[in-house]
């Protein structure tokens, strides 16, 4: 195919070097968070807002370029373009001077040597032909190189392109997160859907290659791994004995959290517990990672030694030095507020889902719970300040997704434990009470009482310990209700979707099945009258 692209907010993104150029003319102060566009909102507000925005504009695009980065997913899209054959053009709409610059620097050469920096030329990298490069002066010009370049499909981030009554009847692809007048446009938010719906899914073939890029071995067989949550899992064969396992975590539009660095930095960390995989390469402009591949099974019946090894390697990992120097777990929750408002945030996004069934649970079932709930919390909790964080000394390592649906059971019965995107410092009752509320554990009573047991043993230097798990036991169960919801939510399923495209024709019924589980783990809370049962 002939693949066009526009180059500004498409391939090169501006959000980083758009803020930091705010911070530094102080627009905005340093702990400002936001997108080029909330920055354009923002300024645009201000006397003179436009003229303001035009000269961020021209300095951005121009002496900043090369603080730009490359979109999550841009590289794998251009490297499996390479890989299939498919030529890939660049249209962008860039003037010879950006707004207001003083420096007066060429745009178009500060774009190139940008791209040349990135490796867009190289063969080794993308392979794409120098020729194949245009810049327009006009949004009319851009429109007719696109047609005399018989292009097969083009992606652009503006809908005004394509609403252009010249431009040429191709595939079109939006990247946007809004909606689309145009009704034969596909409105794509993230390149790994634009991936799929120009050049189509990922083969074995493919994925031999990129295993390649970060490793030098033979690849002999490649192989899917379904059921994986967020990340899409392949085995790859080396050897008549030995495999490897690449992971492709999801992108980073769907999913902003550094889940790779985290991962693979947390099993660096624990290597010497040799209870998990050990990491053998990783890229993060391609956002994968290859891992030693653990041979067993996934637990089909939870045994009391299970909980034993648990606990032995929770244990071991409070003895790894260093902790202070981490950064939080995901979604750490280190004082009562924090809770409460991890528990309202996903409660506001669920509320916003125009779905009757969702909408009676989350007003007829759990908002007159939560109320009940927060205030029985409140007046337990063994602090008065909610919203003091737990001294560091007490903050614990957490691989904050800890249980049984992350563990592989060898043939001799030892455990090793998997996935540790999320890892970091947390309160320790986080941890246990998200091994004891984990939907996909199906723990007994007897077994929750003896990992809760152990747990507080380990952590008995902690005063408070008890006390505050009494308290935070029934947010914890009312917080893993909703995230059993996060399919009612777009990047929710797109990160199910993307680990798994079997279930995306089965949205519904995964939807209604999501709803039960939620409202299970209510009637739990109701029946215990608000106390755990296991203590």
């Amino acid at each position: 195919m002939l693949i066009g692209l526009d180059f500004d907010n498409t391939i090169a993104c501006y959000d980083g070097v758009f803020s930091s150029e705010a911070k530094i003319k102080g627009f905005v102060q340093n702990e400002w968070k936001g997108t080029k566009q909330d920055l354009k909102l923002l300024l645009n507000a201000l006397d003179d807002g436009q003229i303001i925005w035009q000269a961020m504009q021209g300095q951005v695009y121009g002496p900043s370029m090369h603080k730009a980065t490359l979109f999550p997913g841009v590289a794998r899209f251009l490297l499996r373009c390479k890989l299939q054959g498919h030529k890939v053009f660049i249209v962008s709409h860039k003037t010879k001077y950006g707004h207001f610059d003083k420096t007066k620097t060429l745009l178009r050469e500060a774009s190139l040597n940008w791209m040349d920096s990135k490796g867009f030329f190289e063969d080794s990298k993308f392979a794409i032909n120098r020729k194949n490069i245009f810049f327009a002066n006009t949004q009319k010009e851009k429109i007719e190189k696109i047609k005399s370049l018989n292009l097969d499909v083009f992606v652009d981030d503006l809908e005004e392109i394509f609403l252009h009554h010249d431009f040429p009847k191709i595939k079109k692809i939006l990247f946007s997160n809004s909606s689309s007048n145009e009704h034969n446009v596909e409105l794509c938010n993230n390149w790994t859907d634009i991936e799929s719906t120009s050049i189509g899914e990922i083969t074995n073939g493919e994925i031999k290659h990129l295993i390649n890029s970060i490793y030098e071995g033979p690849v002999y067989d490649i192989e899917k791994i379904e059921g994986r949550g967020n990340s899409r899992i392949y085995k790859a064969s080396i050897n008549e004995k030995n495999s490897l396992v690449l992971k492709e975590y999801p992108d980073l539009l769907i999913d902003p959290r550094t889940r790779l660095i985290t991962e693979v930095n947390a099993l660096k960390l624990v290597e010497v517990l040799h209870k998990t995989p050990k990491v053998i390469a990783f890229d993060e402009l391609q956002n994968i990672a290859l891992y030693e591949w653990i041979e067993g099974e996934n637990l089909s019946k939870i045994e009391d030694n299970y909980i034993i090894q648990a606990l032995d390697f929770i244990e071991s990992l409070q003895n790894l030095r260093g902790k202070n120097s981490w950064c939080l777990a995901s979604e750490a929750c280190l004082n009562a507020k924090q809770l409460f408002t991890q528990i309202n945030y996903r409660f506001d996004r669920l509320s916003k889902v125009k779905n009757k069934d969702l909408h009676d649970f989350l007003v007829f079932t759990f908002k007159p719970l939560f109320i009940k709930v927060w205030a029985n919390s409140e007046r337990n909790w063994p602090s008065d300040n909610l919203e003091k964080d737990l001294p560091k000394s007490m903050q614990v390592f957490s691989p904050s997704d800890f249980g049984f649906h992350n563990a592989i059971l060898k043939d001799d019965g030892e455990l090793k434990f998997i996935d540790f995107e999320y890892f970091g410092r947390d309160d320790p009752v986080k941890l246990i009470a998200d091994f004891i509320w984990h939907p996909g554990m199906e723990l007994n009573t007897l077994q929750k009482i003896k990992w809760l047991k152990g747990a507080i043993s380990i952590f008995d230097r902690d005063p408070e310990l008890y006390s505050r798990f009494n308290a935070a036991w029934p947010l914890y169960g009312l917080r893993w209700s909703l995230i059993l919801l996060n399919e009612f939510i777009q990047d929710g399923w797109q990160r199910r979707v993307y680990a798994n495209r079997n279930i995306k024709h089965h949205h519904e019924k995964k939807l209604a099945g999501q709803i039960i589980k939620a409202k299970s783990l209510c009637e739990q809370i109701q029946v215990a009258n608000l106390k755990c049962p296991y203590v």
